[in-house]
């Protein structure tokens, strides 16, 4: 009963301030009622309020809009302007094409007037795409919008050990489970892989290595660049499963990432993991109506029989609640069949 007396004195207090408060300032007026002189200081402490800026090509977004504008106002050559994005070749930016149709029409403008189309897909067009006709390529019928291709970035946590201790793995190898005949798949980067071979890792791996959009090599050398993440992903494999035959691709577009994983599948792999976070491509239900869409990447890998393991994201509640902008990741960190 006391702590409700106490209570009900400390809400009536607050309340009583709050009116008097009120009574004595209004919102919107002085203390000495100016209401004149308040609304003046109001106006010159406000912020203007920029215009908004009109895309000539709104299907390029702004960042590319502002580079083929560049262009076309000779302030910048195409070669400056192509080196100002994240992958490019020349005077040519790597993008991929959303298009709701007209897919092959697309393809044909494309290869006539200077672009390298690589990956083609039903909705979907991954390739080289000269900054001058960026513009005219997003007016084509059928497209939706046009975006650089940014590689995939592996995720980091804060965890370094490799788990085996905590996954009680040394039982399950005791016992005779050690992931024997098991082939396991593995989309990451891995920087260092070849050095550890015979030693933290096996002597032989089958590798798909791509090199640009939709080239790739069975030369590990060619998987060797950006990262060691993949490379600690598979020490961490071995050591829980020491057993398992290990495939492993580098992949830069959804749209490859999407055939590695049909490359896995058809080589009989069992599991696929992927450390890298992909921005929502649909509802946030884990489906997407877009073909390139990793969402779809994975239900074809499971009706594959694959199952198929995604980081999370390490964010916890960032990912909705941080103040810092985070990459969303993609939901279900597994997805069986």
């Amino acid at each position: 009963m006391r702590c409700k007396k106490h209570f009900g004195f400390l809400a009536i207090a607050v309340l009583a301030a709050l009116v008097f408060t009120l009574a004595v300032a209004p919102p919107g007026v002085s203390a000495d009622g100016d209401e004149d002189k308040k609304e003046e200081t109001d106006q010159e402490q406000a912020l203007p309020i920029p215009e908004k800026t009109s895309l000539k090509y709104p299907n390029l977004g702004s960042r590319l809009d502002q580079l083929a504008g560049s262009v076309e106002e000779e302030e910048n050559t195409a070669e400056e302007a192509a080196a100002d994005t994240p992958v490019h070749s020349e005077d040519s930016v790597a993008v991929t094409i959303y298009l709701s149709g007209n897919v092959d029409e697309v393809v044909k403008f494309l290869e006539d007037n200077g672009g390298d189309p690589r990956n083609v897909g039903e909705d979907y067009i991954e390739g080289y795409v000269p900054v001058s006709l960026l513009g005219p390529v997003s007016q084509r019928p059928g497209a939706l919008r046009v975006r650089e291709i940014v590689p995939p970035q592996p995720e980091y946590g804060p965890i370094t050990s490799q788990g085996a201790q905590a996954h009680g793995s040394a039982v399950w190898n005791q016992a005779g489970y050690s992931g024997q005949g098991i082939k396991v798949g593995i989309i990451d980067r891995f920087e260092g892989f070849r050095d550890l071979m015979g030693t933290e890792l096996p002597s032989t791996v089958v590798a798909r290595c791509y090199t640009d959009i939709g080239v790739f090599t069975q030369n590990l050398a060619d998987c060797d660049a950006d990262s060691s993440h993949g490379t600690a992903v598979a020490e961490a494999v071995m050591d829980i499963a020491p057993g398992v035959s290990l495939y492993i691709s580098n992949p830069n577009t959804l749209g490859d990432v999407q055939e590695a994983a049909r490359w896995m599948t058809s080589q009989g792999v069992k599991v696929i993991n992927r450390s890298a976070s992909s921005a929502f491509q649909g509802p946030g239900n884990g489906t997407s109506p877009f073909s390139w869409s990793i969402f779809n990447t994975i239900d074809q890998a499971v009706d594959g029989n694959i199952v198929w393991v995604n980081s999370a994201g390490n964010y916890a509640t960032e990912t909705w609640f941080s103040k810092t902008p985070v990459i969303y990741s993609l939901g279900p960190v597994v997805k069986a069949i």
